[in-house]
């Protein structure tokens, strides 16, 4: 360890000096790390725009699916006997519907009864359909396991009756509507064919404008084309109606504003950014104007979709968009989701988008990997000028040290030549 008694010799404050030395060598680094700041700055921003980017584009998906565009508003007036919901082949119109009957499960219960669940054994054959269970030396609990883990067509569980007389195993079948003959011997005994079913095994029955429908479950899709009804309870007064009305242009509209306002999201970030530091703003700007190219196509010009040549923001006149949907409603589909013979506007924009978007090529991974490098790069340059201002200091304080040596030593042969000429005179 070195010892340094700084300008005690030259009464120079040599630390001082020293330290503004490698001080004002620093100023690189200073640089460096300030570049580094600005990166991560420029890291920050990307990234918010990728964001915002994204919103963009779930704005765009809502207008590249032929199934978002052709929905339908439902009006039922049985709504408590039956549900309905459309897909985009639905065909539109009012309809009268009647729940005659649900579909329901077949049920059967065990004749006798075992007072304890997990202790008392069993032992016997199930007959369910086609299918044999065999079982020994099992308790209930055990029973319900074994049907439940197989492929019997039922899921078995326990029922207690409250007559204190103990447990029965309840077999309901999986499906509605089908019927099968269970039969148990042993320890747990079921004669479907004697005693018949607890609760018998019934299809789904309506009537869809006076035609009969009837089906193993209770969600029927065949009765009202692209339409599926959900049956919920039987009709009391006779059949009610259901209309099914296109909401299509309800639905556009809304996505287009949505989508207006979505880029106007993009663009108002961009301006800020640009107005602060047009460098960071030149690549987004580049995004930008490939959007902007795509919705200031003439298919969205004619839905009312107009630019600002200043602010560069998007309107909507919804009123622009009504006159051109009533003109050809189908026209207006096929220019955005396109059909077998185009491809549509938005499928376009969709796939611009997803690349922009894509984790492993898109904006903003390139951004980060061209910034990560050269904020890594800057940190080897930063470390290796520190390890060189590190020995740069050693070097400056060894200098002076020696200086203060070289001078104490002078002064030192300096005082005995002044106390050796001083006792000299004195003696003469």
């Amino acid at each position: 360890m070195s010892v340094t008694f700084s300008g005690l010799a030259s009464g120079i404050d040599t630390a001082s000096i020293v330290e503004s030395i490698i001080e004002l060598e620093r100023t690189p680094i200073t640089t460096m790390e300030d570049t580094q700041t600005y990166l991560e700055t420029k890291l920050d921003t990307y990234t918010e725009f990728n964001t915002l980017l994204d919103s963009f584009y779930a704005s765009v998906t809502g207008l590249n699916n032929e199934n978002d565009l052709n929905s339908f508003e439902v009006t039922n007036n049985g709504s408590e006997y039956f549900t309905v919901s459309t897909t985009s082949l639905a065909d539109a119109g009012t309809y009268s519907v009647e729940i005659v009957s649900l579909a329901q499960q077949q049920k059967d219960v065990s004749s006798n009864y075992v007072a304890d669940t997990d202790t008392t054994s069993l032992s016997g054959s199930l007959q369910i359909g086609e299918e044999t269970l065999d079982y020994d030396d099992v308790t209930l609990s055990e029973l319900v396991e074994l049907v439940n883990d197989g492929d019997y067509g039922v899921t078995a569980s326990l029922i207690n009756d409250g007559t204190g007389s103990g447990y029965r195993l309840m077999l309901t079948a999986d499906t509605a509507g089908e019927e099968f003959a269970i039969t148990g011997t042993g320890s747990i005994e079921l004669d479907t064919a004697t005693d018949g079913h607890t609760v018998e095994a019934t299809k789904a029955h309506l009537v869809v404008d006076g035609i009969d429908y009837y089906s193993a479950s209770n969600t029927v899709t065949t009765a009202i084309n692209g339409a599926t009804i959900t049956l919920l309870a039987e009709s009391d007064d006779g059949a009610d109606n259901v209309t099914l009305e296109s909401d299509a242009e309800s639905v556009i509209s809304t996505q287009v504003q949505e989508l207006v306002d979505a880029y106007n999201a993009v663009n108002t970030y961009i301006s800020t950014i640009s107005a602060s530091d047009s460098s960071l703003g030149s690549s987004m700007k580049m995004v930008q104007r490939n959007l902007r190219s795509y919705l200031t196509d003439s298919t969205f010009l004619s839905l009312g979709v107009a630019s600002d040549y200043e602010t560069g923001e998007l309107t909507f006149d919804t009123d622009v968009f009504s006159e051109a949907y009533d003109e050809d409603a189908d026209a207006i589909k096929i220019a955005l989701v396109g059909d077998d013979d185009n491809e549509g506007i938005m499928s376009r924009l969709d796939e611009y988008l997803t690349d922009q978007l894509d984790s492993t090529s898109g904006f903003l991974v390139t951004k980060e990997t061209t910034i990560e490098k050269q904020i890594s790069d800057l940190d080897d340059r930063i470390s290796a000028l520190e390890t060189r201002l590190e020995k740069r200091q050693e070097m400056l304080e060894a200098q002076f040290s020696a200086m203060e040596t070289l001078i104490s030593s002078l002064n030192s042969q300096g005082d005995y030549l002044t106390s050796f000429f001083e006792d000299y005179n004195s003696s003469s």
